[in-house]
């Protein structure tokens, strides 16, 4: 009986470290009995805990991407609808303004039909009033004297 128990006792040595197919695909890698199922079940309960944390860890982020994309979408769609209505408004404007220059082109087209050297003489002392004025605004107009520009040279582009 001796040569018997020694015998249990070798072969479950050797056997210790064989993988139960079963406990494998529920938790564990080895045979073991009740405290040891009881530790696997406590893991494997942790396990799921940790990932179920990590899985609302991971929802949150996206529902808050989500938000945040949405937000630019509505964004986006309002900045739309504003440039759709600027560029009608300006369409409407630039129609007003070509229907004005086809009016006076007109009006100077049937001026310089007629022979009369008066309005001409008129429309070049207008078009040199205009110049000066703007010369003279362009340069003493809007500076005060400590206010002038003044164009400085770049001592690194020359290398020294």
């Amino acid at each position: 009986m001796n040569r018997n128990a020694n015998y249990s006792v070798r072969e479950r040595m050797s056997n210790r470290f064989e993988v139960d197919q079963r406990a494998a695909l529920f938790g564990s890698r080895f045979k073991g009995g009740e405290s040891g199922k009881k530790s696997d079940d406590m893991y494997a309960a942790h396990s799921r805990e940790m990932m179920e944390r990590q899985n609302d860890a991971q929802i949150e982020d996206l529902e808050a991407k989500v938000s945040t994309l949405r937000d630019i979408t509505k964004a986006i769609g309002k900045e739309a609808k504003d440039s759709n209505s600027l560029l009608d408004t300006m369409s409407i404007d630039f129609d007003k303004a070509g229907t004005l220059l086809k009016g006076t082109m007109s009006h100077l087209k049937t001026m310089m039909q007629q022979k009369n050297g008066k309005h001409m003489c008129y429309m070049v002392a207008f078009v040199l009033v205009l110049f000066f004025l703007m010369y003279f605004l362009r340069n003493f107009g809007s500076r005060s004297p400590g206010q002038s520009i003044e164009l400085v040279q770049n001592s690194t582009a020359d290398g020294n």
